[in-house]
């Protein structure tokens, strides 16, 4: 048995144990040591007694709000273990990467590793997958399945607004012909992406849960390298392959770049730039599940709605 399929036999045994457990007496008192898995926690209703970094969290998962009673265990791979066994939890919810703890979390509380969706080629539809299954051993079937239903809801109406703006519309709905919901070949072109720095952006791929959402709102993901990759760093003057395409950032937008993006004539000659095609949205984790994707969803079809209005001029403009 390769490394993979013992991974997989273990998570499955893990997973039919608690499940049982769920059934008989579902965990309680449960910690959580990682922010993806504590959001699919969270959207379920059940606040943990404990979660790793609460202020970090806090930051990143705006779409996510965590109670004042949920105590912080400090960092994700260096938590507290006498808080934690002072907590007294019946559960301890973990990924792969913490393999190297299983031995000293399990001695505190029965502990169970979930986590795979962010390794999916598909990491918005693994979340949801993922958040039944915590469902499952939480024994809140139902209220997994609504949340799963109302994240899903959240992303086509956004997608309804997307179709609306002059802009998008048409490419929004020859995207929805040709591939069904996905849009994964055609549909306007966005490069989506985060500045490191005034030189280098990560720039986002169809492997990840940026990627795949563009995909659901009927969007084409313009990163010609983009295919079987999550995401990339690069530098901003590689951006330059497809001439229609419109760049989004996550903000916040480091100074220096900003300063560049006035000063820069590479920048300024970039065909986005030039024509006026480039916004910034709110802040989302890429790593984030199904309450993070509901909003990037919101945050994205906002950020192009903001530069709609402009862009068939823009465009006339650079095609005379």
């Amino acid at each position: 048995m390769n490394r993979r399929s013992l991974l997989a036999a273990s998570l499955g045994g893990a997973l039919l144990t608690f499940g049982m457990r769920a059934r008989a007496a579902p965990p309680r008192r449960v910690i959580v040591l990682d922010w993806g898995l504590a959001e699919l926690t969270l959207a379920l209703g059940v606040v943990p007694v404990g979660m790793a970094n609460t202020p970090g969290f806090r930051r990143n998962f705006t779409a996510c709000p965590v109670p004042d009673s949920v105590v912080d265990l400090g960092l994700m791979f260096q938590p507290n273990m006498e808080l934690m066994l002072a907590l007294k939890p019946d559960l301890i919810v973990i990924t792969p990467a913490h393999a190297s703890m299983v031995g000293a979390l399990e001695r505190i509380a029965p502990t169970v590793t979930l986590g795979q969706f962010r390794a999916s080629a598909t990491p918005y539809t693994g979340a949801c997958e993922e958040t039944m299954r915590l469902a499952h051993l939480f024994g809140r079937e139902a209220q997994g399945e609504a949340a799963v239903a109302q994240s899903r809801r959240a992303i086509a109406a956004a997608r309804a607004r997307l179709d609306a703006l002059p802009a998008y519309a048409n490419d929004a709905n020859d995207a929805n012909d040709a591939n069904g919901a996905n849009g994964a070949n055609s549909g306007a072109p966005i490069y989506m992406t985060r500045f490191i720095d005034e030189s280098h952006l990560r720039v986002f791929g169809t492997q990840s849960l940026f990627g795949e959402l563009l995909g659901q709102l009927g969007l084409r993901n313009a990163w010609g390298r983009a295919q079987n990759a999550s995401a990339a760093m690069i530098g901003f003057d590689a951006l330059d392959a497809d001439p229609r395409a419109t760049l989004v950032y996550v903000k916040p937008l480091p100074a220096m770049t900003a300063s560049m993006m006035q000063t820069s004539r590479v920048w300024q000659a970039m065909p986005f730039a030039r024509a006026g095609r480039m916004t910034g949205m709110a802040e989302v984790p890429p790593e984030g599940g199904i309450l993070s994707a509901a909003y990037f969803a919101q945050a994205l079809v906002d950020a192009l709605a903001s530069i709609s209005p402009a862009l068939p001029a823009a465009q006339a403009k650079e095609a005379a």
